[in-house]
Parts: structure tokens; sequence; C-alpha cells
């Protein structure tokens, strides 16, 4: 039996898994992407968020659109 070491150790301890990825993320919008100091008007965080694109598109949700897009009330965007 070969000893495995490095990458192909870890490589066989993790999967590929988009959906389980996509519910981490829907954790991370519910966490970070609304501003929960503003009362009146729900106030996105976006413009402090690092997972956007130089035009401004949001990446959570492009990953989101492409991995799961029957994924139900995702984040705090809801259905996209």
């Amino acid at each position: 039996m070969s000893e495995m070491t490095g990458g192909a150790w870890y490589a066989r301890r993790t999967k590929n898994d988009e959906r389980e990825a996509v519910v981490h993320l829907d954790r991370f919008c519910k966490a970070f992407c609304i501003d929960v100091e503003v009362t009146d008007d729900l106030e996105f965080r976006c413009k402090e968020c690092p997972f956007q694109t130089e035009s401004g598109r949001c990446l959570v949700k492009m990953f989101k659109c492409i991995y799961a897009p029957d994924y139900k009330e995702f984040g705090a965007m809801g259905d996209l």
C-alpha cells in the first residue's frame, strides 16, 4: 500500500460539492450582506464586500446561479 502525502491525501479526503458551497455562501450572505444597523429599509453592504467584480457584480450570486439555480431563499436576496 503506497503512502499518500500532501495534495494527494487532501484530494482523497475532500470532494467537489458545489451545493454544499452554496449552503455556506447562503449563511455568509445572511450574516454579512445586510447592514443590520439600518432600521427603515434594507441596506446592503455591497460596497464593502470583497466578492465582487470590477464592474460591481456579486461573485457570490454568480456562483449560486451557476451551481445551484434551484436553491430558494438564498441569503438576504431571496429568490434571484
